[in-house]
């Protein structure tokens, strides 16, 4: 997939912008604060309706404007189409149309797929297991929509079932109350936990061919999914289920006591091992960086192995911090097969690159 153009009124700190855009490479070059991000920010918008940086909308919206637009031209393998998604701010809605046809979100998404590198995601490996929940489920949204709604679901039932446990421990209701969420939370529990087993099964196997070559075979990466109780990839809905069950019941009193859901997919995480050590214990910098770096280029091949096309690439103020091995591998891998945005202070440091992209000067909301 590739974007062919892109469209912003009132989006962020740009009045109205209209880009041409080069089908391999774009670099956003210019010095911190003139919005090289927001461009990306843009197309991120474009793609699902949200954001990468901020969960206020508001922050969308040029100062003193009601609403901000952000429009594509999107090519596919089987045509072109453009997508927009506009935000009101006064009514705190988003309005999403394909080819001028308002469309509800679930049917707007999948359309463009972006895969993002920032120096946030370094954090990743050693960060908190909430990023890496949501690393993952992420990555199953782009190629499943449905995904994001699964989540949400499950979501509202913890919210629900943690409001019971509390009222329980205050003796306002009775046990029966919270067994009668216990089903509806083991449901969507194993929907989303044979989802994301699955995904990282696909995905594992990719970063740990993407990390061989970055170290030359030096080094093995393998990833675990680490629940309680535990769980294989491949195991039958119904296992996960009565061992889901079985877990509350164990964990009945601990629960009470905390007011909290201890069992489920909100509690689980992803292990990273090199050369069988713990990566978040035992991985220095470089490691980390290396790691990372396999990750999103397995986020590439999912996502055309589930879908039949490559992604958009976004790199934020992070291409330049990969030291000359790293880039040069990265090229070899992307150049001619993803369309890839950078932005970057330098130009000259982004040469890696054997074929002549776009190159745009970012200065105050405009771009030359």
């Amino acid at each position: 997939m590739r974007i062919e153009g892109l469209k912003l009124i009132h989006f962020r700190n740009y009045s109205q912008l209209e880009l041409e855009l080069d089908k391999n490479l774009n670099l956003f070059v210019g010095a911190n604060g003139q919005g090289k991000t927001n461009l990306l920010e843009a197309i991120s918008f474009l793609a699902s309706g949200s954001s990468f940086r901020t969960h206020h909308e508001s922050e969308f919206v040029f100062w003193g404007k009601k609403s901000c637009l952000v429009s594509g031209i999107v090519s596919k393998r089987f045509g072109k189409q453009t997508q927009q998604v506009c935000y009101e701010s006064e009514k705190r809605r988003k309005i999403y149309k394909n080819e001028g046809v308002l469309v509800e979100r679930r049917k707007y998404l999948g359309q463009l797929i972006p895969v993002l590198f920032t120096p946030e995601d370094l954090t990743l490996v050693k960060g908190q297991p909430q990023g890496r929940r949501r690393f993952l489920d992420e990555e199953i949204a782009k190629v499943s929509p449905v995904y994001e709604y699964e989540l949400g679901r499950y979501q509202q039932i913890v919210k629900q079932r943690n409001f019971l446990l509390k009222k329980y421990r205050e003796k306002i209701i009775g046990s029966q109350e919270i067994e009668s969420w216990n089903e509806q939370l083991v449901l969507q529990a194993v929907k989303i936990l044979t989802k994301r087993m699955a995904a990282l099964h696909r995905i594992s196997l990719l970063a740990r061919l993407a990390h061989r070559k970055l170290t030359g075979s030096r080094e093995n990466l393998d990833i675990n999914y680490a629940s309680l109780p535990t769980h294989q990839e491949g195991s039958h809905p119904e296992q996960i289920r009565q061992s889901l069950l079985e877990s509350l019941e164990e964990r009945k009193q601990e629960e009470v006591r905390w007011g909290q859901t201890l069992v489920g997919p909100h509690r689980d995480d992803i292990l990273f091992f090199i050369n069988g050590k713990n990566a978040k214990m035992y991985a220095s910098q470089g490691q980390q960086r290396t790691l990372v770096l396999a990750l999103k280029l397995a986020e590439l091949e999912y996502v055309k192995g589930e879908t039949g096309e490559y992604p958009v690439l976004l790199f934020d103020d992070v291409f330049s911090e990969l030291d000359e091995s790293r880039r040069r591998f990265l090229v070899e891998t992307i150049e001619g097969r993803v369309q890839t945005f950078i932005t970057g202070t330098e130009a000259e440091r982004l040469g890696n690159f054997r074929h002549a992209g776009r190159i745009f000067t970012v200065s105050r909301g405009e771009v030359l």
